[in-house]
């Protein structure tokens, strides 16, 4: 019921534009002339599937390549990222006292917490905390924009379950990729999942498949490939052991073990999502959402 009830109110978004001219906002896309900045989603097709863990090393291998990044946590509850990295989530914003007016880049600011890595992190699931606290679609989209003028990058790590926040967001993603596993109830669920994104949205999808079982996929990749209708470029093996010691060095994988085979996946998977915006520009580009449609083109009419 939950879920349906933000789904409703993500549908009356379509109006967002009007009530923010009333508001006297600038509704104007301006994210060419202001800022170049891209915007990539990590979704999970399942709950533990290891989506966070994903989502923040590509983050941290986009710091290391000298870019601005902004880590927005949209779990409705306490963030996995700030819990991974040990911060301390900042104080939500009291909306009493602000309006749309007057936010702007150095309120915004305010809010991010700062990791000693250079790393940028919003947890927005404190706000949904907040006693009385009302997040509306102006102000989320006002947000939105004003976080994209402060980093290069910003990174959006979505909860397995929609939130207000996270629905309002799902649309302003240039990439979304969605991380599975390979067993046939992660299969069910990331087909599920990749159902309800195209629902929504059409922004081009990405599959990252994570090995945790470490057992060879019977199929192949291939094989998965064919099931889900979408290309898996990049595959995350199993490690335990680096994920523990990740936890307790409070630090993403990419950061103390470099050379690790497991972080050498998350560096071609940050390779693999750049490689598919536009020179350019911020936009993404256009064959592997085609080749996505033509794939499940193919797959309805039984042919591949």
């Amino acid at each position: 019921m939950e879920i349906q009830k933000t789904v409703q109110a993500f549908q009356r978004l379509k109006g967002q534009e009007t009530i923010l001219q009333a508001a006297g906002v600038d509704t104007a896309d301006t994210s060419e002339a202001t800022s170049p900045s891209r915007v990539i989603g990590f979704a999970g097709a399942k709950g533990g599937v290891g989506t966070t863990t994903v989502a923040l090393n590509v983050a941290m291998t986009l710091v290391h390549g000298g870019h601005r990044v902004i880590y927005v946590e949209l779990s409705p509850h306490l963030g996995t990222a700030t819990r991974l990295l040990h911060m301390a989530p900042q104080p939500p914003l009291s909306h009493a006292s602000t309006t749309l007016t007057d936010m702007n880049e150095a309120v915004v600011s305010q809010l991010l917490m700062q990791h000693s890595t250079g790393l940028q992190v919003l947890c927005v699931s404190t706000w949904d905390q907040e006693v009385g606290a009302q997040i509306s679609t102006e102000f989320l989209t006002v947000l939105f924009r004003e976080l994209k003028g402060l980093a290069d990058y910003l990174i959006l790590d979505f909860p397995l379950e929609p939130s207000f926040p996270s629905m309002c967001f799902l649309g302003q993603c240039q990439i979304l990729d969605l991380v599975m596993e390979s067993d046939a109830i992660g299969l069910n669920l990331a087909k599920n999942q990749l159902a309800f994104i195209r629902s929504h949205c059409e922004t081009p999808v990405f599959v990252t498949l994570v090995n945790r079982s470490g057992i060879p996929l019977a199929d192949g990749v291939q094989g998965i490939q064919e099931e889900i209708g979408y290309e898996i470029p990049v595959v995350i093996p199993t490690a335990p052991e680096l994920c523990y010691t990740a936890g307790i060095k409070k630090l993403p994988i990419v950061c103390f073990n470099p050379e690790s085979v497991l972080a050498l996946q998350f560096v071609k998977l940050s390779e693999q999502l750049l490689g598919s915006f536009s020179e350019d520009g911020p936009e993404p580009k256009r064959d592997r959402r085609g080749r996505d449609r033509r794939k499940g083109n193919r797959r309805d009419r039984g042919v591949w």
